[in-house]
């Protein structure tokens, strides 16, 4: 760029500040209703719409209904809230009063998962179906196939999971992940990944695309948070299928997998089915000994011969009208 373009362009960049110096900018935010909780979110906790819903079988109600006009007001901070502990000591705890979720502690303090330390709420290291620690299972995971952290798979989306302590460990092995969660009994978990410092959102597996584009992940990891994965011809697995890239994978480390319990072996079937019809290959499962479970991975295929080999076209194929990246 010349000298004389630079000119103008900073002329131009002045003239425009001083226009908008005189332009009143200034709006008087108000704090919404003092008996809201800090995990208020207008979309979610929209009771208006939620009155009106027909049916929460497929988890309508923690879906997002956005209100018609969207609320110019702010949602309170809660008591006693501090500025928030910084990464990476973020990752081991924070402040109780920032997410002031005493009952969680109380119902997952058993899983290792979070406790609460005076003035904190720390954060073992445990999960659902890890509690002796994240690490240890993560590299369980590594160990099981040709699943490389950090080169072959950087882009991972752990479903369900609020607390996110499988992917506050794996956020350190230079990957980028995505936690979700709904906003349930145990409120917003999401909260907890945020102040932690790991991205997340507040979604539901319900009747809703994911708010992704497709084929975005290489890996998905999902560990036991209630989603019927079964259910309906595996109609939910559908949608992860459109956002796992060709050749990525899903580890499923639940009680299906290894238990004999008649429902735990229908819901087994049921998935099996599914995955075969969807073409998603069974690589392996294997034993978790420290963890006392088992995991199975599943890989997605590259390429669509085997859709097109399939006795029955069910699922069927998108139609071409049918933008993947629509939410």
């Amino acid at each position: 760029m010349s000298q004389r373009s630079y000119g103008q362009l900073k002329q131009q960049s002045l003239r425009i500040k001083r226009r908008e110096g005189k332009r009143n900018w200034m709006y008087t935010w108000q704090l919404c209703n003092v008996t809201v909780s800090p995990d208020y979110i207008p979309c979610v906790d929209n009771e208006k719409a939620l009155g009106q819903l027909h049916s929460t079988g497929h988890f309508e109600h923690r879906e997002r209904h956005c209100p018609d006009v969207g609320p110019t007001y702010l949602v309170p901070l809660p008591e006693r809230y501090k500025r928030p502990i910084t990464w990476p000591q973020s990752r081991d705890k924070i402040w109780y009063h920032n997410v002031p979720h005493i009952k969680l502690a109380k119902v997952k303090g058993h899983q290792n998962r979070v406790k609460v330390t005076g003035e904190f709420l720390t954060f073992p290291g445990g999960g659902t179906q890890f509690i002796h620690g994240a690490l240890h299972y993560i590299d369980f995971v590594q160990q099981q196939c040709i699943i490389l952290v950090g080169k072959n798979t950087r882009v991972i989306l752990d479903v369900g999971c609020g607390i996110t302590s499988f992917g506050s460990y794996i956020f350190g092995r230079d990957v980028l992940i995505m936690s979700f969660a709904p906003k349930d009994e145990h409120e917003a978990q999401v909260q907890f990944s945020l102040e932690r410092g790991i991205p997340a959102i507040s979604v539901v597996m319900g009747s809703q695309r994911l708010s992704f584009p497709c084929r975005v992940f290489d890996l998905i990891h999902y560990a036991r948070c209630r989603v019927p994965w079964h259910a309906e011809g595996g109609k939910l697995l559908l949608e992860l299928n459109c956002v796992l890239r060709p050749g990525g994978y899903f580890v499923w480390p639940i009680a299906p997998v290894y238990q004999k319990l008649l429902k735990d072996v229908e819901i087994w079937k049921a998935m099996s089915t599914s995955m075969v019809s969807m073409c998603w290959e069974l690589v392996t499962i294997k034993n978790d000994k420290l963890n006392s479970t088992r995991a199975a991975i599943y890989h997605k295929p590259t390429i669509n011969n085997c859709y097109d080999q399939r006795k029955k076209n069910n699922p069927p194929m998108c139609k071409s009208d049918d933008d993947a990246n629509t939410t």
